[in-house]
């Protein structure tokens, strides 16, 4: 029974192969898409499962109480991890790990430099994270001068050539260099792990490279500190031993208040660490990347599926006869269905077979779009992929060819060799899937010129200062301030420059100033003489940090933004005198117009300037020295600066940084979400066109007679055109208008999700969508109907 199926599924689809290919190319298309959103989603899924005892480790963190506010902080004491091993029983084990980037180089090498992420640990990491181990001792990092790298590192320095034994040497920030002897290479984590490190050592070298005298002291804290428990289930009791160390650590830090100590699994970490303060750990993707691409893949699924079913019933009109005869001569309404959804299933599978054609182009792609996600489209050892294309065939077949079957099988052949009945493009069924298909194309095409206007928009968005002028580097120690400072006096081309502790989205600290019993959460940067000035941010009332009032100015003077002032409701900020840390008083001497301190992905929030002197700590933290130039001279002043640093400073790689490029992060987010909306309103426009014209031209076949009747009685091919298009102009007219409708209510939605300052929609986002649409439909139907109605009505009434 099944080969008969197939025999007349193959017969009757090769008799139809324009409309055929069509479905096939349309559906193939939309099965792609899906793979790419399946793909996606199981990266971010699959977020540390490469490490088998993941469900045994937890993070501690702690809970930071502040102006009655609670956060969860994912830090806690540096010395709490050793007392943790000495004092809790049920702890199998407890490591504590930080990252710092640190210049790297083999002195046999000395062409090779690299900034390297430099990793501390305690015996314990690697053997509760899995890491593979390629060659060596894994427990090499256990000892104080040996250490274990990555495969992918040591790729860098030695190619196919063995590293064991080698010596990398390390430069920390003060530019002393220790040494460490390769002693293990183990495979280098997925990008979807939380854990990353390219050289490892052990956790006492953290201690040697900072000269911070943290190692006893409780009030500062360790960038990660993790605990492995045997039994997952001890871990409710453990975290109630955890708040005898609460009384320590308030009596430590005052003015950094823990309210208590938790327990964060790590087989959700990644998950849920978008709103933990300080933790460094990567994260899985933001929500908005994951929806996007299912989004993507649902909506063309669904045009393409509604475009297969309008097909089908179109089509259905040119079988009448060989239902009726099917009924006539035993053939059960059952049979009937199984034979029209062995036709649609072929179709779904042929389509599905080119759907993975087109997904080993898509995915890599795609996955290039992000920084470091690693997809991969594994068609031999991925049962999960094939389990999902096995479901995904089902269930687009049960949408594109159920209700048709039932449609097409229901007729009595009585009706239909009658030869009374006749059904197809003019039903309201296939009108509402013809209109609900371009709704979906419309909130598609929507979409593109949305998130296009918001693209401009922000690449354009005033930040407040002299983006595009500014050139900044990191700094270390005094002496690279002092030889990066007489370089900039060297170039005539560099018009200001100024040194900074904290630097405009390169970081800041927050404080709660104080006014009348007032208190605002304000993010604080400390800068030097002439930041203001060299930053080109506009001051709009009082003055800027003054060279002759730098003694006064450095002790007692603050500059805030206008967003500072509305929220304390200043009439006259000048003069006003607010406190900070309860301790000291500052005078306002002016304000700066508002600036966005993070870029548009953070809404605008009040900030306050204080004149500082440079200090530099052995702590791992970054000073800035920041330069402006003429937009015409900036890359050749960067070229400048970084063969200034090389010449002077060549044990360190240089770390300067256009100031635009702090907006790099979001531009590609902004730019891969316009490409996915684009590619989505591009292929949906694509497929809805062309389900436009085969049914277009299978209701021309109806009517035939129709048209060579009219033109025999003298009717105009104009007038005849416009009779059998206007239904289609009312169709997508009122399609368009719900569709952009809902495409308000969906990207607004979306948008304001991801970015916090976005462009409003305005008339062009609700008119670009609706022109387009109906244009170029009306166009694609009135030339198929021209075609049909300039041919002579004595072939059109001889074919019928």
């Amino acid at each position: 029974m099944l080969k008969n199926f197939l025999k007349v599924a193959i017969r009757n689809l090769s008799r139809n192969k324009v409309y055929v290919a069509i479905n096939i190319v349309g559906l193939g298309l939309a099965l792609a898409c899906c793979i790419v959103a399946y793909l996606n989603s199981k990266y971010n899924w699959d977020f540390d499962t490469n490490h088998t005892q993941i469900n045994h480790i937890y993070k501690v963190h702690g809970i930071h109480e502040r102006q009655g506010d609670l956060h969860e902080f994912g830090r806690i004491p540096m010395p709490m991890a050793e007392a943790m091993r000495e004092d809790l029983s049920g702890v199998d084990r407890v490591f504590r790990f930080e990252s710092h980037v640190f210049t790297v180089r083999d002195e046999t090498m000395p062409d090779k430099v690299f900034n390297t992420s430099v990793c501390y640990a305690e015996p314990g990491f690697l053997e509760s994270f899995t890491f593979p181990v390629i060659a060596g001792d894994l427990s090499a990092y256990h000892d104080l001068e040996r250490a274990v790298i990555t495969d992918e590192y040591a790729q860098k320095f030695y190619g196919d050539a063995d590293p064991l034994g080698n010596v990398l040497t390390v430069f920390d920030d003060t530019g002393m260099s220790f040494n460490f002897v390769i002693a293990g290479v183990v495979e280098k984590a997925p990008q979807n792990s939380s854990v990353h490190f390219e050289i490892l050592t052990n956790f006492e070298n953290r201690f040697r490279m900072y000269d911070d005298n943290v190692k006893n002291n409780w009030g500062t804290f360790a960038q990660n500190t993790f605990v492995y428990l045997n039994d997952p289930t001890q871990a409710k009791g453990l975290e109630k031993q955890l708040q005898q160390y609460i009384p320590i650590q308030q009596e430590a830090r005052e003015d950094f208040i823990m309210a208590r100590f938790l327990l964060s699994p790590m087989s959700t970490h990644a998950h849920t660490s978008k709103e933990i303060w300080s933790d460094n750990l990567t994260k899985a993707m933001d929500p908005a990347a994951v929806l996007t691409p299912q989004i993507m893949a649902l909506l063309i699924l669904l045009v393409a599926c509604f475009n297969f079913t309008n097909t089908a019933i179109a089509n259905s009109n040119r079988r009448l006869k060989e239902i009726g005869v099917r009924k006539v001569l035993g053939g059960s309404r059952k049979q009937l269905i199984k034979q029209f959804m062995t036709e649609n299933l072929t179709v779904c599978f042929l389509a599905l077979l080119i759907s993975i054609g087109i997904a080993t182009y898509l995915v890599p792609a795609y996955a290039a779009m992000w920084e470091g996600m690693e997809l991969e489209l594994d068609l031999s050892s991925d049962i999960g992929f094939y389990l999902f294309l096995a479901l995904l065939l089902v269930f687009t077949t049960v949408l594109a060819g159920l209700y048709p079957s039932l449609y097409i099988s229901r007729y009595k052949p009585v009706n239909i060799l009658r030869g009374g009945l006749s059904i197809g493009g003019s039903s309201r069924l296939t009108k509402f899937l013809l209109a609900a298909q371009y709704t979906f194309t419309v909130i598609a095409i929507f979409a593109s010129v949305a998130f296009i206007q918001n693209a401009i928009y922000q690449d354009t968005l005033d930040l407040g200062y002299e983006r595009d002028q500014i050139i900044a580097i990191n700094l270390l120690n005094e002496t690279q301030y002092q030889k990066m400072k007489a370089s900039m006096l060297a170039n005539p081309n560099i018009e200001l420059f100024a040194s900074a502790k904290n630097h405009i989205g390169r970081g800041n600290y927050g404080v709660a100033l104080k006014h009348d019993g007032e208190e605002v959460n304000t993010s604080m940067l400390d800068v030097g003489i002439d930041y203001i000035e060299t930053m080109g941010l506009d001051v709009i009332q009082g003055r800027s940090f003054s060279r002759e009032l730098e003694a006064s100015d450095s002790k007692s003077s603050i500059i805030v933004n206008e967003k500072l002032v509305e929220s304390y409701g200043w009439k006259e900020p000048l003069g006003k005198r607010v406190v900070i840390n309860d301790t000291t008083t500052l005078t306002v001497v002016g304000v700066v117009k508002d600036f966005y301190l993070y870029g548009f992905w953070a809404p605008l929030q009040p900030v306050g300037f204080r004149l500082k002197s440079l200090k530099f700590e052995d702590d791992g933290t970054y000073s800035f020295i920041a330069c402006r130039t003429d937009i015409g001279h900036v890359t050749e002043v960067y070229d400048y600066l970084e063969s200034e640093w090389n010449g002077k400073i060549p044990n360190k790689v240089f770390a300067g940084f256009y100031q635009d490029e702090l907006l790099s992060e979001a531009k590609r987010v902004n730019n891969n979400i316009l490409t996915i909306f684009t590619f989505l309103g591009v292929v949906a426009f694509i497929l809805s066109c062309l389900g436009l014209f085969t049914l277009v031209s299978i209701n021309l076949i109806r009517k035939t007679k129709e048209i060579g009747v009219r033109k025999v009685l003298g009717g105009e091919v104009s007038h005849i055109v416009y009779l059998i298009s206007k239904g289609y102009f009312f169709l997508l007219f009122i399609s368009s208008a719900i569709g952009v409708t809902a495409g308000y209510y969906l990207i607004n939605a979306l948008i304001s999700d991801i970015f916090n300052n976005h462009k409003d929609m305005d008339f062009f986002t609700f008119a670009i969508p609706m022109v387009t649409i109906i244009l170029v439909s009306l166009a694609i139907a009135s030339l198929r109907t021209l075609k049909a109605a300039v041919v002579n009505p004595v072939q059109s009434l001889r074919y019928e």
